[in-house]
């Protein structure tokens, strides 16, 4: 008997913005603990909220990068009900109106429908202790989205990827740097099994606390199965709240939920409808960052690099931007990548550090990358001047005076001189290239280059070479 998994998603995503929802005070990671507040923040009485419009603008940049229609006119609204961490006793929300509505996604071959994305503010972080629980305002206001997916997708795989795809877009637009482990981005799973034949969907049960997309997978392929052995066992599935316990990659029980909780929604008085006129909200889209699935066409088709390198370059905004400023210099694209996932990656995670903190410039590596290509130096001396600059944080032309390099020879008798020489003292080499073995060629070229210190155009040096194999058959 076959089975059908249906799921539905809710990311709620911190935004990086330098103020709060609803306040003027500065948003912060880490900080020391109810230090980042105004009196807005705490609830203290004759204090009101004014929207962000910096987090309006990143609303709408997420909409249209959603493809959601886009409310022309923002309504606020509270909800209600106990909250411990938030003192004026309700949060400001967008409830019958959000900004954002039916939107999609085409994840692996499957559109994921995306019925919603609204704006509203965090509450502060609650730490428990076995007798008492503290509470830090620091975050309390924070602004979010939340965007709120159709229950229409019905694997795991595309649910963890949607929810990575997500990431990648409020990243790149740097509506938020999207840190799962920061609680920057926090994701709820609602998932129901059925079978095949039946025509109603199954008792939804919510899936919460899970931190990575990796987790997303596992927490769900072990809820459909528990699911499934419910079903096949004649068990009740109730509708209950369940955390992701990371230890067990399992989901426990949390609560049970016999009913959707009545928030008993009403607008908020304090903020009246806010009209955005259609300027506002195509400059919002104009101005926004080039998103990463755009920058992967335009680096297949214009750079023509291959689809391993394009996900590396894309696995972080600032590496993409690294790159991007090196591709303004140079036409060497395929070089310039090469160098960036090999040399410069393999010299950030020896040191841990980002690219941010990297000390050549993509204007010290062009330099360096265009005097190779053109023939100027050799790979080898290239990676010398490389190493030189790291050590030193110089640029090519300064790293070169220093390490008394004058550039590699293009000289034609200068090479062939090389050439017969190395000929000379290597007959069987030139028996094995007349047999078929290609790599006699590389051992010879390699030995010009060694007695040159390798000084001397390596394509001209092959070609000469090869001019002078072929005269002595």
């Amino acid at each position: 008997m076959g089975y059908q998994a249906t799921i539905g998603l809710e990311i709620h995503v911190e935004m990086k913005t330098k103020s709060k929802m609803f306040s003027s005070s500065p948003v912060g990671f880490m900080q020391e603990p109810n230090t980042f507040t105004t009196p807005y923040d705490l609830a203290f009485p004759g204090t009101m909220p004014v929207p962000n419009k910096q987090a309006v603008i990143n609303a709408i940049r997420v909409c249209h990068a959603l493809h959601m229609t886009i409310d022309n006119e923002l309504h606020f609204d509270r909800k209600n009900y106990f909250y411990s961490d938030l003192p004026k006793g309700y949060q400001i929300t967008q409830d019958k109106r959000p900004i954002g509505r039916d939107g999609y996604l085409d994840i692996n071959g499957e559109r994921v429908e995306i019925e919603r994305l609204h704006m509203e503010e965090d509450t502060a972080k609650q730490l428990h202790f076995p007798k008492f629980t503290l509470l830090d305002y620091n975050r309390a206001g924070i602004p979010l989205i939340e965007i709120v997916t159709r229950p229409c997708i019905h694997s795991a795989d595309v649910a963890a990827k949607y929810v990575e795809t997500i990431r990648e877009i409020v990243s790149f637009l740097e509506v938020s740097d999207g840190k799962m482990e920061e609680g920057q981005l926090r994701c709820d799973v609602n998932v129901s099994v059925k079978k095949d034949s039946d025509k109603n969907l199954g008792t939804k049960v919510e899936v919460k606390n899970i931190n990575s997309f990796n987790h997303i997978k596992i927490a769900l392929e072990y809820e459909i199965q528990r699911q499934i052995k419910a079903i096949e066992s004649n068990e009740k599935i109730i509708q209950e709240t369940r955390r992701y316990d990371e230890e067990n990659k399992a989901t426990k029980s949390m609560r049970v939920k016999t009913d959707s909780v009545d928030y008993k929604y009403f607008p908020e008085d304090n903020i009246i409808p806010i009209k955005l006129s259609q300027k506002f909200i195509d400059d919002a889209i104009k101005t926004s960052n080039e998103l990463a699935s755009e920058k992967r066409v335009r680096y297949k088709v214009k750079f023509n690099l291959n689809d391993y390198d394009i996900s590396i370059i894309l696995s972080s905004l600032p590496l993409a931007n690294y790159f991007d400023e090196c591709a303004k210099k140079s036409k060497y694209y395929k070089t310039i990548a090469n160098w960036l996932i090999v040399d410069i990656m393999a010299y950030l995670n020896k040191n841990a550090i980002s690219i941010n903190e990297f000390k050549i410039t993509p204007e010290m590596l062009v330099e360096l990358i265009n005097e190779k290509e053109s023939g100027v130096i050799s790979n080898k001396i290239a990676r010398e001047i490389f190493a030189y600059m790291l050590e030193n944080n110089v640029n090519c032309k300064t790293a070169k005076q220093r390490l008394n390099i004058t550039g590699q020879t293009s000289d034609d008798k200068a090479i062939r001189d090389l050439v017969i020489e190395i000929l000379n003292n290597n007959e069987q080499s030139i028996k094995d290239y007349h047999a078929g073995k290609d790599r006699a060629l590389g051992f010879l070229i390699g030995q010009v280059m060694k007695k040159s210190g390798g000084k001397v155009n390596p394509s001209l040096t092959s070609k000469i070479m090869v001019e002078e194999l072929n005269r002595r058959k």
